[in-house]
C-alpha cells in the first residue's frame, strides 16, 4: 500500500475538499464498483460524511467540526489489469491482491512540526516522519489568496506557504534519496525512486477578475478533455503565485530523485449571490441541485474534477514500484495531523 500524504495551508479548503471527495467517491463507486474500492477508518468516514451532509444542507463545514478532523485518512483501491486468468483456488486462498493501494493521509502545512523541521532539519515529530515516507504528494493552493496586491498579508502568506511546500519537498527527495541508498546497501534491487505529485486549485471560483485579466487568462477553465491546455492555465497562476513549489516539481533531479508529471485539478462550489451580482449578506450559502421528492439535493460542485482526480491515481498507483509497496507494507500505518 503507497503512502500518499495531502498537504494544504490552514484555512485552504483542505476540510471541504475531503467531504467533496468522500461525495464524489460515493457516487463514482457505484458506477465502476468492480474496478474501483474506498476505505477509511470508522472516525475518517464519520468525518467526511458529516461535512458533506452539512453541504447538502447549503453550510461550509464551520470552524468547529475541522478542529475535529484529527484522523483523516483513507485508502483508494484499484483492481490491477491481470494477464490471463487465475485458476479460481488462487483467489479464494487470497495468495494474489487484486488491488493497487493508495493510502491517503491529510497533513497540515502550517503545522508547528512542519516549522521545526523546516528551521533545524530534523524529523523529531511522528508527522513528519510519516509525511517523508509518502510517495505521492497532493498539494492544495488556496485561490482565495491569489491577488495583484503584493503588499497584502494574503499575498506575503501565499508566497510564505510557497517556501514551506518547496523546502518539504526538497526534504522529501533527500529522504528519497537516503532510503533507496540504505536498500542498495543492503543488497535489495530498486529501481531509481519517483516522486507523483499533483495539484489542486481550491476555492478556484474565488480567483479575482483582475488576476485573470493581469495574467490573461479568462474566466472558465478549459474542459477536462484538455489536458495541455488545462495545465497551461493552472501554470500561468502558479508560476506567480506558488514559484518555487512549480519550479521544484518541474526542475532537475534533487539527489538523484525525479517528480513524475505533475497532474492539476481544480475544485469549485458554486455560491449564491444577491441580485446584481452582489454577495448576500452572512455566511456564504451553496447552490444545490437535482432536488429529490423528500427534498434532498446535492451541493453544485466540480464533480468532473474530482472524477478525474480518482483517476488519476489509478494510473500513479500501478506505476507504483512494487518494492515501494512491500517496504511500505512493514511500517506502521500512517499518523495524520489536523486536516
Amino acid at each position: 500500500m503507497c503512502p500518499a500524504a495531502i498537504l494544504g495551508d490552514r484555512a485552504c479548503g483542505k476540510t471541504t475538499f475531503l467531504g467533496l471527495l468522500y461525495a464524489a467517491q460515493v457516487k463514482y463507486g457505484t458506477r465502476v464498483v468492480d474496478s474501483f474500492r474506498f476505505h477509511a477508518p470508522l472516525q475518517s468516514l464519520r468525518l467526511m460524511s458529516q461535512v458533506y451532509e452539512g453541504m447538502k444542507d447549503a453550510r461550509f463545514p464551520g470552524a468547529t467540526l475541522k478542529d475535529e478532523m484529527t484522523e483523516i485518512g483513507f485508502v483508494f483501491g484499484y483492481r490491477k489489469a491481470l494477464s490471463g486468468r487465475l485458476p479460481a483456488a488462487l483467489k479464494e486462498k487470497n495468495w494474489v491482491n487484486p488491488f493497487a493501494k493508495l493510502q491517503f493521509a491529510a497533513y497540515d502545512v502550517s503545522g508547528e512540526d512542519v516549522q521545526e523541521f523546516i528551521e533545524t532539519g530534523v524529523a523529531a515529530s511522528p508527522i513528519i516522519q510519516q509525511l517523508l515516507k509518502s510517495h505521492v504528494v497532493v498539494i492544495l493552493v488556496d485561490c482565495s489568496k491569489m491577488t495583484t496586491e503584493i503588499d497584502s498579508p494574503v499575498f506575503r502568506q501565499m508566497l510564505k506557504y510557497d517556501s514551506e511546500v518547496a523546502s518539504l519537498l526538497v526534504s522529501l527527495q533527500t529522504y528519497k534519496h537516503q532510503e533507496f541508498s540504505r536498500m542498495k546497501t543492503q543488497g535489495l534491487s530498486v529501481g531509481t525512486p519517483v516522486i507523483y505529485p499533483a495539484i489542486v486549485l481550491s476555492k478556484f471560483d474565488s480567483v479575482r477578475d483582475e488576476v485573470l485579466v493581469k495574467l490573461g487568462l479568462h474566466r472558465g477553465v478549459p474542459a477536462g478533455g484538455e489536458k495541455r491546455k488545462r495545465k497551461e492555465y493552472a501554470e500561468a497562476l502558479l508560476r506567480v503565485f506558488m514559484p518555487q513549489t512549480l519550479s521544484q516539481i518541474r526542475g532537475g533531479k534533487v539527489a538523484g530523485v525525479n517528480f513524475d508529471q505533475a497532474a492539476y485539478f481544480f475544485s469549485w462550489v458554486r455560491t449564491e449571490t444577491a441580485e446584481a451580482g452582489m454577495q448576500p449578506v452572512g455566511a456564504p450559502r451553496i447552490v444545490r441541485k437535482g432536488f429529490s421528492a423528500d427534498g434532498g439535493a446535492d451541493p453544485d460542485f466540480s464533480y468532473e474534477d474530482y472524477v478525474a482526480f480518482i483517476e488519476h491515481f489509478r494510473d500513479v498507483a500501478n506505476k507504483v514500484p512494487d518494492e515501494i509497496v512491500e517496504q511500505a507494507t512493514l511500517q506502521a500505518p500512517p499518523a495524520v495531523a489536523t486536516a
